[in-house]
């Protein structure tokens, strides 16, 4: 089982968001959770919850529930459903003091990815509330359809990346990689290592062997986000898996992490994998 339970999902009612909130439901009827997905208004709030995306007529199309199903109909599914507003002119610190006191175990957020003028033109939310929560985080960049496809349900995950570091350490990485490829039944999967620190002992990490799956291994050097956005195009893997320390010095802040780099320019989903236990969130 898939080492979470509760699931969060901001939404911004958009079209771009389509990919991110398949992936969210997919990921809470496989391990029957919690999903919670949040919008937030920046005026006045509306009233209702009819403008928010539909799960039961996403649930018929893929054949999951017959066309006219009930919310109970959901809930005999082992999933609950929560939607939640909030009026804000912070989008980010509303959905942080709300996960301060309803804390989750898996992000699910839609990134608009850009760069140069239109990164500081454009204030960003899935990034800062990724290193506020200190959550794993998945990642979907908008305009990717990912490993689950919205319109059928169905996943794809045969090429899955990985980047290796003994500090943090990257077991939890391949752990969850392996996971989740059982969990969707992937039946054929080739896990591509990249490993970016030198002298690397090959022999520390463990993965599972199981027919089907193959293990690939590769020795970086130079820039790590530079190299894993480069093998992830060249391999075209449908999802990435690695860990994340968040911001440990002035060129983090000024840059970026290594994985916000990453999320900044992939065009496949990425998973990211707090190193350090997870943080109270800390209210704005």
């Amino acid at each position: 089982m898939l080492p979470f339970h509760k699931i969060f999902h901001p939404t911004d009612f958009s079209a771009a968001d389509s990919a991110a909130f398949a992936h969210a439901v997919k990921l809470a009827c496989l391990v029957r959770g919690e999903l919670t997905m949040m919008h937030v208004d920046h005026r006045v709030g509306r009233q209702g919850f009819e403008d928010f995306p539909r799960i039961r007529p996403l649930l018929a199309r893929w054949g999951v529930l017959p066309e006219g199903s009930s919310k109970e109909d959901v809930a005999k599914m082992g999933v609950q459903i929560k939607r939640v507003r909030a009026v804000s002119d912070d989008t980010t610190g509303a959905m942080l003091q709300h996960l301060t006191t309803h804390p989750t175990e898996l992000l699910v957020l839609s990134t608009h990815q850009r760069e140069g003028l239109a990164r500081l033109t454009h204030r960003a939310v899935a990034e800062p509330i990724a290193r506020g929560t200190r959550a794993r985080t998945l990642f979907v960049p908008a305009g990717v359809e990912g490993f689950v496809s919205s319109e059928t349900g169905r996943t794809n995950l045969t090429r899955v990346l990985i980047p290796l570091t003994h500090n943090p350490d990257s077991q939890p990485a391949i752990d969850l990689a392996a996971h989740l490829a059982s969990t969707l039944d992937s039946k054929q999967v080739l896990f591509e290592l990249i490993h970016l620190e030198k002298d690397t002992n090959l022999q520390r990490f463990t993965h599972p062997e199981r027919p089907g799956w193959s293990w690939n291994t590769l020795v970086a050097t130079g820039d790590p986000a530079e190299w894993i956005l480069a093998a992830g195009e060249d391999f075209d893997v449908d999802l990435i898996v690695m860990m994340t320390e968040g911001h440990t010095s002035l060129f983090d802040l000024l840059r970026g992490t290594t994985a916000e780099r990453v999320v900044r320019g992939t065009r496949c989903p990425l998973l990211a994998i707090p190193a350090r236990p997870e943080l109270p969130v800390l209210a704005p």
